[in-house]
């Protein structure tokens, strides 16, 4: 429990606070829902790509260990299938917006919450599971997602449409920036080092105060049974299944992969899903009441599980 104590105290509490000056500073007033907007807008374009750019030049994609990866996708696709089934079929919310349910029950915010604390923890050797993590979260269950949305929403939408709006994501952008330099082995000038590296480190507190100002916008004294459910999920079943999947599975070859994975398991809800529902009009409350949740929750879980 000493050992718990420690990690609450540093990484899980510093960087939580960043977080929590961003409510207390909305609650005086100080900033509102549309300066954590423009904010917001300076992660998504230029602060969050140049962390990921940076991350997957850097990385060893030699060196990933494919079966963590596969049983931690897994363990994704299996909560994310279960937020979209309890939102829709026992809540009775529409497929939309069950389906942003379904991604926030599994998508962490690994990039501003979990990484900072990761390299706190284990080094400069979380960075790289974390990085082959986002790109499957990017890749994957985020491009997924906004397919599914396009197609599901009113009116004609063609496969070219929804292929140029993931063609000019700045997310997908920077990850498909950055695995070609890498694999292509195109040498980077320092300078390039230098400012992806400056303007990265700005995209987890910038984003987190952000978070803040927003979380103290749509809070409540409203009890939300399908928030504490997916927030369950997150935090508790999804931790669990991929616990249960690492140790099932025969000779993982490198332990620090598995304990990365599982932090970002048992990691706060992402706020990518509330960021979805504002651009495809879908009702927030319950997602932004689950990321709050989660992010307070995991005050506690991160403690633990590291």
């Amino acid at each position: 429990m000493a050992s718990a104590f420690q990690v609450f105290l540093n990484p899980v509490l510093p960087i939580f606070a960043i977080l929590g000056f961003g409510i207390l500073f909305a609650q005086r007033g100080i900033f509102d829902t549309n300066a954590a907007s423009v904010l917001n807008r300076f992660v998504f374009y230029a602060g969050a790509p140049a962390l990921l750019f940076s991350l997957l030049t850097g990385a060893s994609l030699a060196e990933f260990e494919w079966r963590v990866l596969m049983l931690y996708f897994t363990s994704e696709m299996a909560v994310y299938a279960a937020g979209i089934t309890l939102a829709r079929w026992v809540f009775r919310r529409d497929w939309r917006e069950a389906m942003l349910l379904g991604m926030t029950a599994c998508f962490v915010n690994h990039v501003f919450f979990v990484l900072p604390m990761a390299r706190v923890l284990y080094g400069e050797a979380a960075s790289a599971p974390i990085a082959a993590i986002v790109v499957i979260d990017t890749v994957l269950i985020f491009a997924l997602t906004i397919v599914a949305l396009e197609l599901s929403a009113p009116g004609v939408h063609s496969g070219r449409h929804v292929l140029a709006l993931l063609i000019k994501h700045p997310l997908l952008q920077a990850i498909g920036a950055g695995l070609l330099v890498n694999l292509a082995g195109i040498p980077l000038h320092d300078g390039m080092s230098t400012f992806t590296h400056f303007v990265g480190a700005a995209a987890a507190p910038i984003g987190l105060f952000a978070l803040g100002i927003i979380l103290s916008s749509t809070a409540d004294r409203n009890v939300d049974k399908l928030a504490i459910s997916i927030v369950g999920l997150k935090v508790f079943v999804h931790p669990l299944l991929a616990w249960l999947l690492y140790t099932n599975a025969a000779a993982l070859a490198n332990p620090a992969w598995t304990s990365t994975a599982l932090l970002l398991a048992a990691g706060p809800c992402g706020a990518m899903p509330f960021v979805l529902a504002l651009q495809y009009k879908v009702n927030v409350t319950t997602i932004s009441r689950a990321v709050g949740y989660s992010t307070l929750l995991s005050l506690v879980t991160l403690a633990v599980m590291a």
